[in-house]
């Protein structure tokens, strides 16, 4: 066993990390997740075209985790199978999808259309999240920032680049908008189809790896998931919250846009840090300076200073997001893809409660204190950190 403040003493067979393929990795993380992000800004759009309610718009935008139920397993055939050309693809079709929600006639294909993009979003991260892992010898933290940084700059441009389309062409003609994930996908064909490769060992036991690791895969679910509940509400809500107090549609874009830059930063420095910090403390730090910054960005509302400490809270909160990646691979070192699997699978459970629970609640007691409450739920990851003591390396090949 080793300290969770520690990295994992067991060496990959390739001691090298590869710049290459981790920063194409993430440069195809960064396009990826560039679509998804759209929600936010097209809900204020969506909501009053399709005339619904937001516990309907929260049921609806939580259509796209649904399908993140199956991480898990496909992590577990990701382990097992050459899954390179599922990282090729994801990002072009992700981008198609997302790309025509806007143009959705009514509910019925908006859900469509949500479901299919989570089944993509779903396919893209177990393997390009153990990928980078793969190509990072021993630096795993450094391989999930870089990983994770791309991802949060992809949810950062997303809202401001489909605002910025929007406000060009228009609602009904943003499906124009699929162009970088279509670049993206080619860029992955060249390299991983034709060039080098990532080798991938055989997996551990995934029966063995759950019965061992399950104590401290507990504690770190819960914290991956208060933290990602808390996360939720602003990645999709903040832009209903802003318009509502009055400010244009690419001003709330923006401010989501600062949230994202915060934590694409807070990624980097996130997972980096951790390799020498330790990874407990990262996350502890990250989420105690985050709840009081995004209660005062949600108290002053969308203001110069509310959008500066939604900014600051971005970067503390979403500083933990590599550092959970890295860590939860650190268990399970034969069985990376199944871990990025079950972190983001925990992830999507905590955003469809999230969703459900935050858009039905603000149609009683309004969006202001329903994302207040969201926010205060970041702090059950502080007491439950401190049973995070050690790390297990269950289900490693003998």
């Amino acid at each position: 066993m080793a300290d969770t403040d520690k990295r994992s003493d067991r060496k990959p067979a390739d001691e090298r990390f590869d710049r290459k393929t981790v920063a194409l990795l993430s440069f195809a993380h960064f396009a990826h997740d560039t679509y998804p992000a759209f929600l936010g800004v097209l809900l204020p759009l969506l909501i009053p075209k399709l005339d619904i309610s937001l516990a309907v718009a929260g049921i609806l935008a939580s259509g796209i985790r649904w399908t993140s139920f199956l991480q898990p397993l496909l992590g577990y055939l990701a382990d097992r199978m050459d899954t390179r050309y599922w990282v090729i693809i994801t990002p072009t079709a992700t981008a198609v999808l997302m790309s025509l929600a806007g143009t959705a006639p009514g509910e019925a294909m908006l859900l469509v259309l949500l479901l299919m993009t989570g089944i993509s979003h779903s396919a893209f991260h177990p393997s390009a999240g153990a990928m980078a892992t793969r190509a990072a010898g021993q630096r795993w933290g450094k391989a999930m920032a870089w990983f994770m940084t791309g991802g949060e700059l992809g949810r950062t441009v997303g809202p401001v680049y489909i605002a910025a389309v929007i406000a060009l062409v228009g609602l009904e003609r943003s499906w124009i908008a699929f162009a970088p994930g279509l670049l993206a996908s080619i860029l992955l064909y060249l390299r991983l189809d034709r060039g080098p490769t990532v080798r991938i060992p055989p997996p551990g036991r995934i029966r063995q790896v759950l019965r061992e690791g399950r104590v401290p895969v507990a504690v770190l679910s819960l914290v991956t998931f208060v933290r990602a509940l808390a996360n939720v509400g602003f990645l999709v809500f903040y832009p209903t919250f802003a318009t509502g107090a009055g400010v244009s549609l690419l001003t709330a874009g923006a401010g989501l846009t600062l949230y994202e830059a915060g934590g694409a930063l807070g990624a980097f420095i996130g997972g980096t840090i951790s390799d020498r910090l330790g990874r407990r403390w990262t996350m502890a730090i990250g989420v105690a300076l985050a709840v009081p910054a995004l209660a005062g960005s949600v108290l002053l509302g969308p203001t110069l200073v509310g959008i500066g400490l939604l900014a600051i809270g971005g970067f503390a909160l979403l500083s933990g997001q590599s550092v959970e990646l890295a860590t939860m691979q650190e268990m399970f070192p034969d069985n990376r893809s199944s871990a990025v699997g079950m972190t983001n699978f925990i992830r999507s459970g905590a955003a469809i409660v999230g969703l459900v629970a935050i858009g039905g609640l603000a149609d009683i007691i309004g969006l202001r204190e329903t994302l207040l409450i969201a926010t205060a739920c970041g702090l059950i990851a502080l007491p439950v950190l401190a049973l995070l003591r050690q790390v297990q390396q269950v289900g490693v090949r003998p």
